[in-house]
């Protein structure tokens, strides 16, 4: 009767919306296997279990980052960039084929292993990851506090181990301190209230702030929002990005003069590897509209727009890839990343050193 159901449904939107009688054939074919494998496959299956296969591969069609969310699942979703959530603390995603690591989020497990921007998830417990869709991999990473899982990844052609313990991961997104009159913040992740609590910051600062370091590495980005609200503070006029749509629609995002704070103090943002997504944007909007100088290594090159989509009756959703990122001068985010002002190669301290050299440099 669920089978019945579903098609007819389809069907029926179908004809409503004028598809193509191709389109139609395709869906009695549709019928014809599920049938089959319903009635005469060795294992029985359930109607739920074959209908939520076919709709993630449906999703997979559009890419790795579409998927189906079952109703447990979006509730994790929703609460996956909320300050604290258990797991390894890493982000990564779907690159050339492979689970790649963003980043390490700082203080995490994963950070304190030694897991690094770039490493190719191979296997969690021995078992291997190949062709698993990005929420399958995230269900296996999470487990029981304290609990030991084992890690295999690919890294410049060598394959390495790392026995991680699960915990509670607190992500503190942001952290600042000021040096010889240089405000250096750290944003570790664009989670919730980020923008508000920056603000206060530099409120709190600006009078004495000769100079801004804007530490953006290993930030594997977060909610676009406050990714928005972090440059309008730094960015008194311009485009911060825009947004390529289906059909080459395109929404253009500017920035708001009356909430700039930080417009006149030189600024260098640091990037690496590590750098994904909404601070991908953060940082190009700041280097193209020749606000900031932009220091350390290529970013990662994750920049397209997934957008959760409830599916009625609203139990369950779908992650669906509906658009692009450009940066202000157009161009595309998503597999070419950011190219620094400066480059510099070594670790953290190297990059932040090098800032540091600049804002004497502007003195002189």
């Amino acid at each position: 009767m669920i089978r019945f159901s579903f098609i007819l449904i389809a069907f029926f939107t179908c004809l409503a919306r004028g598809e193509s009688q191709e389109t139609i054939r395709q869906l009695n074919l549709f019928s014809e296997v599920f049938r089959y494998v319903k009635n005469k496959s060795a294992r029985p299956i359930s109607d739920e279990v074959l209908i939520e296969s076919a709709i993630q591969g449906l999703l997979s069609a559009v890419d790795s980052h579409s998927a189906y969310i079952t109703a447990e699942k979006y509730q994790d979703l929703l609460g996956s960039l909320k300050s604290t959530f258990g797991g390894i603390g890493v982000e990564f995603t779907m690159k050339n084929g492979h689970p790649t690591i963003v980043s390490p989020l700082d203080g995490t497990p994963a950070h304190s292993a030694g897991l690094k921007p770039g490493d190719i998830l191979l296997e969690i417990d021995d078992q291997s990851l190949s062709g698993l869709p990005l929420s399958l991999i995230r269900d296996k990473l999470k487990g029981e506090i304290g609990e030991r899982i084992t890690l295999k990844v690919k890294r410049d052609g060598d394959i390495k181990s790392f026995e991680i313990k699960r915990d509670r991961i607190n992500i503190e997104a942001l952290k600042w301190h000021m040096k010889d009159q240089v405000l250096i913040i750290r944003l570790s992740h664009f989670n919730e209230g980020i923008a508000g609590r920056l603000q206060k910051i530099l409120r709190q600062n600006m009078a004495s702030a000769r100079a801004i370091i804007l530490d953006l590495t290993n930030n594997p980005g977060g909610f676009f929002d406050e990714a928005l609200g972090v440059t309008n503070l730094f960015l008194e006029s311009g485009t911060i990005t825009s947004v390529v749509e289906r059909d080459k629609k395109e929404k253009i995002y500017r920035a708001a003069s009356d909430k700039v704070i930080a417009s006149k103090p030189p600024l260098f943002v640091l990037i690496n590897e590590g750098t994904a997504s909404s601070a991908e944007i953060v940082a190009s909007a700041l280097g193209e509209n020749n606000r900031a100088k932009l220091i350390g290594r290529k970013s990662f090159g994750k920049g397209s727009v997934q957008t959760i989509l409830p599916v009625p009756p609203g139990y369950t959703a779908i992650q669906l890839t509906t658009g692009f990122y450009k940066t202000p001068k157009g161009h595309l985010i998503d597999g070419r990343g950011i190219v620094p002002t400066l480059r510099v190669e070594g670790d953290d301290e190297a990059l932040l050193d090098s800032a540091l050299t600049q804002t004497k440099q502007g003195q002189r």
